[in-house]
């Protein structure tokens, strides 16, 4: 999450200003990059839809838009299931971990 906000700077330039509320957008992109993945092409566009899709299949119950750093955990999560990187299993240990101890009063 540390490296999506350093991109904040670079959203006035873009016009699209980046926020803690919507850096999830990034964490697909994040880990293309770690995980040495081109973020371009098909490969990359099923990573980022599965993520985003994510994101909204569970906003509502999670209450996502008000923990902006569960959304970033649950995109990057799901980045890295949507790349075989992870199972199904060891991603639900990890979100519901991150969920109970996440604390963004």
């Amino acid at each position: 999450m540390l490296d999506a906000c350093d991109t904040e700077p670079f959203g006035i330039l873009t016009g699209h200003p980046i926020t803690s509320d919507n850096l999830f957008h990034l964490a697909p992109l994040i880990c293309l990059k770690f995980r040495g993945r081109k973020t371009r092409g098909p490969e990359a566009k099923r990573v980022i839809e599965t993520a985003l899709a994510n994101y909204v299949a569970n906003s509502d119950k999670h209450g996502l838009e008000s923990r902006p750093m569960l959304a970033f955990v649950l995109c990057y999560v799901g980045a890295h299931l949507a790349l075989d990187l992870l199972n199904e299993q060891d991603a639900d240990v990890i979100l519901t971990y991150c969920e109970e101890h996440l604390d963004e009063d």
